[in-house]
């Protein structure tokens, strides 16, 4: 980790680039710019008068979607709602909200409670995308979502993440998912890690998580250097889900990807072409 952010965060990622990138509306905005698809923007919120006229308008809109706080990491705060009524809201795991705790969650994460370094933050909403939840293996208790990390915009590692039920089907390795390493030649997973050790099967369906060929894998490393070219970030990790409809599309840029990446693979980025001839 310190080599990490020595480096290459200190010494790849300019300071500007990075407060770029840890902003979801700026990155969306930046990635738009240059026809990468990502999820549809539904609102943003940025102070607490534009609470209750957009709350009414996600009630006519009727559709799943996904809050998140613009400036916050490892997926704190971010939640998915399946339906919004005049009384309240619904999470896709079932769990309700009424609507004044509701409210009361979009102020904490207005005043930081989320964010980096606890400055005044905004709240991005998006549409919910069609996750395609077979996208790298089957009968899991959410969508999978995929990471590129590019070393100077050669992708040099990859990893899908899967969802857990400890993870309340989420992929996020902070909340129990598991991180499962992809060859970037063969395009085909090679085994995993749960809060943080190596593991072989997917702790609640037990399949094995070697052997899986991941679908559109050409196309994700397309966008991923797209999205160097956008945003040009010498470290950078992409984050990626398969639309039904749209196919991958990108749902976040890290400017310091975590080090589970490197578990998964059973690869160092030291070994890796860029970083060894330096």
């Amino acid at each position: 980790m310190n080599y990490r952010n020595r480096n290459l965060v200190d010494v790849l990622n300019p300071r500007s680039l990075i407060t770029l990138a840890n902003d979801k509306v700026f990155t969306k905005t930046t990635l738009e710019k240059h026809s990468i698809t990502t999820p549809n923007e539904l609102a943003i919120i940025n102070n607490s008068r534009q609470i209750e006229p957009i709350y009414q308008m996600l009630i006519r809109r009727d559709m799943p979607f996904v809050l998140k706080p613009a400036r916050s990491a490892r997926g704190r705060g971010v939640v998915l709602y399946q339906k919004v009524d005049k009384d309240g809201v619904t999470k896709v795991n079932g769990h309700r909200m009424e609507k004044s705790d509701f409210e009361f969650f979009i102020q904490q994460i207005l005043q930081g409670e989320y964010s980096f370094g606890r400055p005044q933050d905004g709240v991005l909403i998006e549409e919910k995308i069609e996750t395609d939840k077979s996208w790298i293996m089957k009968d899991l208790p959410g969508a999978p979502d995929l990471r590129i990390v590019l070393i100077e915009g050669k992708p040099e590692l990859a990893m899908a993440r899967l969802p857990t039920e400890a993870s309340e089907g989420r992929a996020n390795l902070h909340c129990g998912a598991v991180g499962m390493g992809i060859d970037l030649v063969t395009h085909v997973t090679q085994g995993g890690v749960h809060l943080d050790k190596r593991i072989d099967r997917h702790p609640d369906t037990n399949q094995i998580l070697a052997g899986h060929p991941v679908l559109d894998f050409d196309r994700c490393l397309e966008i991923a250097i797209q999205c160097y070219e956008a945003v040009p970030l010498g470290l950078l990790g992409v984050d990626l889900m398969r639309d039904i409809n749209n196919g991958p599309t990108v749902v976040e840029l890290n400017a310091r990807p975590g080090l589970a990446i490197q578990v998964a693979n059973g690869a160092g980025l030291l070994m890796s072409n860029s970083l060894s001839n330096k």
